[in-house]
């Protein structure tokens, strides 16, 4: 294999947005800034995409509180989970678009303003209604958390590097749902749940500041269209001069289209049923669960989220830089063999994810319906969310890896798929585990997980073979590795 070249590199992060001075190209591209720079934006786009899942998880301790002041039932109060779990998935089909016309910077910052005042309002809701209407607007500003950390990842940072760097935001994904529940049992206990949504409002403010005052904008093409060739204070608060492109249904609709590739849809389907199962799905049923079978208030519910935050913590350490190791090792092998590489050696490292993830629900659901110590679904819950990050970042990166050049729709995509499979579970997963009882409910969860795994495995037989035979009608280029 050849040098390191970073200008190359750099120019497919930037999915070809070159000026035609390669001397003032090289100085400028994202991928080739500072150390310091670059992991100070990595940084905070890590807390920002933490964001959809604490702003998730950080009312379910509340949920009997709600449900007590609105005259509902707990399972509707849940609702207000799962529909801020949808719109989670549909928020990014206005995000995309905008940022493809102003860039990344714009978007965190109107994103940033708009979650912050809904959740605002949402925190003197006075009806069910109103807080529901608070919570959809809260998820639509938030969501971009979902799809433009990934897209600044690619254009900072080089192919070799973008696993590691990858799991850094997808851990905090994975990282946002327990953190919030922790959070959550204190704050509705001792201050109530209306200070949840206060506290939303607090943290996205500050993320807001943040964006507008220390994060420039990293795609080189809306940087050049700013006037920005070369690094400027004054780039801390401008914004576009004019519109990159123009919005089209095709930019709306790129992230469906993707789906004519087997590829990218069996493993957007293996990752977004896995997520929807073990965080959403087991979440939803703790405050009913934990409440009935061990008599737990809000603190004890909140503090139940520390097995998935040590399972996630846990699962990164793996998956991440065993992503990097299993793709560099199939670098080496191409350049020995003078063979195209195999983007599909990545997934091998989510294999170990799938087995862990099934066990952890099964040992969930069992323990529950044995009423054995609490300690045991806690550990449940841990070991499923230990696989569901060891799952998390192979198949994303792989996922990114096959279409570089359309990365955030690729991000949409999965986001879309795993969000609307989320939104589903309130409706009938507590429905499922009252009816037939926890341990043979999380069973048949487990029996869908194996089947969506059984038919992502088509993707180590035949990926390769798809990746250079499929195209993608309606792209503007075909984007394959």
């Amino acid at each position: 294999m050849g040098p390191f070249n970073s200008t190359k590199l750099g120019e497919e992060a930037q999915h070809s947005e070159l000026s035609s001075d390669p001397e003032q190209t090289a100085q400028d591209l994202p991928i080739n800034w500072s150390w310091l720079r670059k992991h100070l934006i990595l940084l905070q786009c890590g807390f920002h995409a933490a964001g959809p899942g604490f702003t998730s998880a950080v009312l379910i301790p509340g949920v009997h509180e709600m449900a007590e002041q609105y005259d509902v039932s707990p399972q509707m109060a849940t609702y207000l989970i799962g529909v801020h779990v949808l719109f989670l998935g549909v928020g990014p089909f206005l995000w995309n678009p905008l940022m493809s016309m102003y860039g990344r910077r714009p978007v965190l910052i109107a994103s940033m303003l708009l979650s912050c005042l809904a959740a605002l309002g949402g925190g003197f809701a006075k009806t069910y209604g109103t807080l529901m209407t608070a919570r959809v607007f809260q998820s639509i500003g938030i969501s971009s958390g979902f799809v433009v950390p990934g897209v600044i990842v690619v254009e900072l940072f080089s192919p070799e590097e973008r696993g590691s760097k990858n799991g850094i935001w997808t851990q905090m994904v994975a990282i946002g749902a327990p953190l919030g529940g922790i959070i959550g049992g204190p704050v509705v206990y001792y201050l109530g749940w209306q200070w949840t949504m206060w506290l939303i409002a607090i943290i996205n403010g500050s993320q807001f500041l943040g964006f507008m005052l220390t994060c420039p904008e990293t795609s080189y093409r809306h940087r050049q269209n700013s006037g920005f060739d070369t690094y400027r204070p004054s780039e801390l608060v401008c914004l576009p001069k004019r519109l990159p492109n123009q919005l089209s249904i095709r930019t709306l609709i790129e992230p469906i289209l993707l789906l004519q590739s087997p590829h990218l849809a069996l493993i957007a389907l293996a990752y977004g049923v896995t997520f929807a199962i073990t965080s959403p799905g087991i979440s939803v049923i703790l405050p009913l669960a934990l409440k009935e079978l061990y008599g737990f208030g809000a603190i004890a519910q909140g503090l139940f989220f520390i097995g998935p935050l040590v399972g996630v913590l846990l699962g990164e350490r793996l998956g991440g830089p065993g992503c990097d190791w299993a793709m560099n090792r199939e670098r080496r092998r191409a350049a020995t063999h003078n063979d195209r590489e195999r983007l599909e050696s990545r997934l091998f490292v989510g294999l170990p994810g799938y087995v862990m993830v099934i066990i952890g629900v099964v040992v969930f659901g069992v323990t529950l319906q044995n009423r054995t110590h609490w300690i045991a679904p806690c550990i449940g819950f841990a070991v499923s969310n230990f696989g569901l990050q060891l799952v998390t970042t192979p198949l994303k990166t792989y996922c990114v890896d096959c279409y570089p050049s359309h990365s955030p729709s690729v991000l949409q995509l999965i986001n879309i798929i795993r969000q609307t499979v989320s939104f589903t579970v309130p409706f009938w997963s507590p429905n499922l585990n009252e009816t037939v009882g926890y341990g043979l409910g999380f069973g048949v969860e487990a029996l869908i997980l194996v089947f969506f795994y059984l038919c992502s495995l088509l993707v180590l037989w035949k990926g390769a073979v798809w990746r250079q035979s499929v195209q993608v009608k309606g792209l503007n280029d075909d984007g394959q590795s």
